[in-house]
């Protein structure tokens, strides 16, 4: 291929060559080329690809070489970045939130087994779930960081990878979208941009978990039929089940005026069952029918003992069958019947 001086003087471009008539890419120009492509402004970044395309084919395999290179050392770039808790607030994340997935499936595991009330497994359990607690408590305080700094720098990184992909792909004669690059896909095109989107899901997934349980307690203090026990009692479950990652309950009246009705059944009648004698409230099921509760119940708690919600928590948490009730995985929707030292709690589905 002939290209002829006149031609080049047209592009601005400090590392072009002294073009012979039948040329090679020296190796200084390809250095400078590689350089510019590295650069954080487009528009140095397009002229180094320009400049290869000069060439046409007789500098294609040469510019094939320079793209790669280009990858490898945008991936570096990328590394720094990540590996440095200045420009990465989340440079801990991934390890802390791999055990974080680790424990909650161990501890829920325990928290789903049968100790037949055993006073030591129970203190156990208590100093597992305590455990959890505090690297959730981790977990949610680098995810609050504000991510917007590490965003924009990978950002950019990110958009010089889509070029470069975009460049080899010419060369391969693939299809490409010059209109929107992919930023996620070229990121997954090295192993540091994989790094960064997982630390991302994780980041978006803590938050997303936080975001239900803000949401949910907001739902249910805005409860104006709901008393302060019954919302007391509500978000301190709700933030035990956040540990899971288990859906946050809601306070439901109908499914509470049910809890209600039973806990001043028992305390009126001196009983204490599930099984009530009242006429038409036998079970957990006619109760919640009969106060119009319109879904799905699915569980059903008694306590007697304490008016506080903690103390109706923890003797529950230490009685496996209410445990698993609390615990389980599936309910959204919680009616809560404090009376004087009786509770009941009972769970559903929307």
């Amino acid at each position: 291929m002939k290209i002829s001086v006149p031609l080049l003087l047209g592009l601005a471009s400090p590392f072009l060559p002294a073009l012979e008539t039948d040329p090679a890419i020296p190796p200084l120009a390809q250095k400078k080329a590689l350089q510019w492509m590295l650069n954080a402004e487009p528009e140095k970044r397009a002229a180094a690809y320009r400049t290869f395309q000069l060439f046409g084919d007789e500098g294609g395999a040469i510019y094939r070489r320079t793209l790669e290179k280009a990858r490898e050392l945008h991936g570096n770039k990328l590394s720094d970045i990540l590996d440095n808790e200045r420009t990465n607030p989340f440079s801990e994340l991934p390890e802390i939130a791999e055990e974080l997935k680790t424990e909650r499936e161990r501890i829920y595991a325990l928290i789903k087994t049968d100790y037949k009330k055993a006073a030591d497994k129970i203190q156990m359990l208590h100093r597992e779930v305590g455990s959890l607690e505090k690297l959730n408590q981790r977990a949610r305080k680098i995810a609050g960081n504000d991510p917007e700094s590490l965003d924009k720098s990978v950002a950019i990184i990110a958009t010089a990878l889509s070029e470069v992909t975009r460049e080899i792909n010419l060369i391969d004669e693939v299809e490409v979208d010059r209109v929107k690059p992919d930023l996620d896909s070229a990121l997954r095109e090295v192993y540091e941009g994989e790094i960064y989107l997982k630390n991302r899901d994780a980041v978006g997934k803590i938050r997303k978990e936080i975001a239900a349980l803000v949401s949910a307690r907001t739902d249910n203090d805005a409860a104006a039929w709901a008393n302060n026990p019954q919302k007391e009692f509500t978000h301190h479950l709700n933030e035990f089940r956040s540990l899971f990652a288990l859906t946050p309950l809601r306070l439901e009246e109908k499914l509470s005026d049910a809890a209600l009705g039973h806990s001043k059944d028992m305390a009126a009648m001196g009983f204490f069952a599930h099984q009530s004698p009242v006429k038409g409230k036998k079970s957990p099921g006619d109760r919640a029918r009969l106060a119009g509760f319109k879904h799905r119940w699915s569980g059903e708690n008694i306590f007697m003992g304490s008016s506080s919600p903690v103390s109706a928590y923890n003797a529950w948490f230490g009685s496996d069958g209410h445990r698993f009730i609390m615990f389980a995985n599936g309910p959204n929707l919680i009616g809560i019947g404090p009376h004087g030292n009786h509770w009941t709690m009972m769970t559903g589905s929307k």
